[in-house]
């Protein structure tokens, strides 16, 4: 893959400062928990004791997968990926709404989907790839050109919301069929069974669960060979939306900025990225735990905890935007002097 990223470990100092810090407060060590550990990744991240906040953006990127069809043969979405872009679009989708409330701003990029491309409106980039990616099952996802493409874009759009002063980034994956792709990821990367990598708590559907295994069964057996690192395989498994948020992680910490994950799809391409680049890890804040066992695996592989555990199943990174007042107000409980918050 001739895309390459400079990802350095963080600088421990002003995360290890924190403590005297804490003690100057009067609290007694870990009082605050997982919350101490957000300011101190924090603090690390930006060499500083002085943190920056600004707002959070959130950038949810949407792409159709060409194994939908196969992989969910037993229970067809009565919406498109469209329909589902477009309620997010018009407000009215839960990570909307978040976004809303909590004054996030929020920019959603058609890097995939299938069918006639949105009228231009606010929030919306149109950058399509193609038309959804191939059916996995059958050939690679994605030609390498079309991966590089994917990368390069997410990595582009992450830039720009750095380059006009964001410091704290959130993704979301929006698409039919990405939750076969992150779990093929999981098995590829984690050797998770197909049976473990699709089970999802909140929504047991034995049928779907069974064309599932079946075809990433397939899929695996096909590419085991090619499967040669991270990049390979995004390609061979993988979506245009998730290797656009794996662009879109690295440019981020390339520029010194944090980035929130939550859902399986972006978990799947953190997890791609960390074989790649272990130091990413650094720059990660997991939000919340999703209903899906895989996404829990690959919390556990990089050793990471997430600030929630609400079960949520919704892919547009939901979990992101409601943990945002959290990182909030860890900053301002463990901040002597608060940065102006916008």
């Amino acid at each position: 893959m001739p895309l390459s990223f400079t990802i350095p470990p963080v600088q421990s100092g002003a995360g290890d400062r924190l403590e005297t810090q804490i003690e100057d407060l009067g609290l007694p060590p870990f009082s605050l928990g997982l919350l101490e550990n957000v300011v101190r990744k924090l603090a690390c991240i930006q060499n500083t004791q002085e943190i920056e906040l600004q707002q959070l953006r959130h950038l949810v990127f949407c792409a159709d997968h060409g194994v939908y069809d196969r992989s969910h043969q037993a229970n067809i979405s009565r919406l498109s990926s469209t329909e589902h872009m477009l309620r997010i679009l018009h407000g009215r989708a839960p990570v909307a709404i978040g976004c809303r409330q909590h004054q996030v701003e929020l920019s959603v990029i058609d890097c995939g989907l299938k069918g006639p491309e949105v009228d231009p409106q606010a929030m919306l980039y149109s950058k399509r790839i193609g038309a959804g990616t191939r059916d996995f099952s059958m050939m690679p996802a994605m030609t390498a050109a079309q991966l590089r493409q994917a990368v390069s874009l997410g990595g582009d759009q992450a830039a720009l919301q750095l380059a006009e002063g964001a410091r704290v980034l959130s993704f979301g994956a929006l698409g039919l069929g990405n939750t076969t792709s992150a779990a093929a990821l999981s098995i590829a990367l984690l050797g998770l069974t197909p049976e473990t990598a699709v089970t999802n708590q909140s929504r047991l559907e034995p049928l779907v669960q069974r064309d599932k295994v079946e075809v990433l069964t397939q899929a695996l057996a096909l590419h085991r060979h090619q499967l040669t690192d991270g990049w390979a395989a995004v390609r061979h498994l993988g979506g245009f939306e998730i290797a656009a948020i794996m662009g879109a992680m690295a440019i981020t910490a390339e520029l010194g900025g944090m980035f929130l994950v939550d859902g399986f799809a972006c978990s799947a391409a953190l997890l791609a990225l960390h074989s790649l680049y272990p130091n990413i890890i650094d720059y990660a804040q997991f939000s919340h735990q999703s209903s899906h066992i895989a996404q829990h695996a690959i919390m556990k592989h990089l050793g990471q905890r997430p600030l929630l555990n609400l079960n949520l199943g919704l892919g547009e990174g939901t979990g992101s935007v409601l943990a945002w007042p959290l990182v909030i107000s860890a900053v301002n409980c463990l901040h002597p002097n608060p940065a102006e918050l916008h």
